[in-house]
């Protein structure tokens, strides 16, 4: 596995992890609270701070467990260029839904957590996609 890789798996683990507390709170708040009344923002602001610490040691961690290979080399470039271009693609049709709730009308905690969501989906696209690459090699 090139450190590039191991980067790539500590991203998935922050993202996952802090993305789905983050959701698992929402749904829990949800379930007694209409959306209107939800203070979402401090908690959101936390979980994008926490994601970045985790993926922050996580890279640390990977850094350290492969100090002896090359950063990156062709093959790395080039299937970061492929799974950008589909995580991209992922989420510029996912961005379309905050953005249609947005023009309908609905409240900014319906279109900035929809927002978050398609963030999230889309990074972890963006990881299983590069993981296929690196796997199955590119196409």
């Amino acid at each position: 596995m090139t450190r590039t890789e191991r980067y790539q798996w500590a991203y998935a683990i922050a993202v996952t992890l802090t993305s789905g507390a983050y959701f698992v709170w929402i749904a829990v708040q949800l379930t007694h609270t209409p959306a209107d009344e939800i203070e979402y923002v401090v908690p959101l602001l936390w979980t994008l701070l926490a994601s970045f610490i985790i993926n922050s040691f996580g890279r640390g961690f990977a850094e350290h467990a492969s100090r002896n290979e090359r950063r990156t080399d062709d093959r790395d470039k080039e299937i970061g260029r492929r799974a950008d271009a589909w995580c991209f693609m992922v989420f510029s049709i996912l961005a379309a839904i905050p953005m249609a709730l947005g023009l309908a009308g609905f409240s900014t905690f319906w279109m900035t957590n929809t927002l978050f969501l398609a963030f999230s989906i889309a990074a972890v696209a963006n990881v299983v996609i590069r993981a296929v690459y690196y796997r199955k090699g590119i196409l």
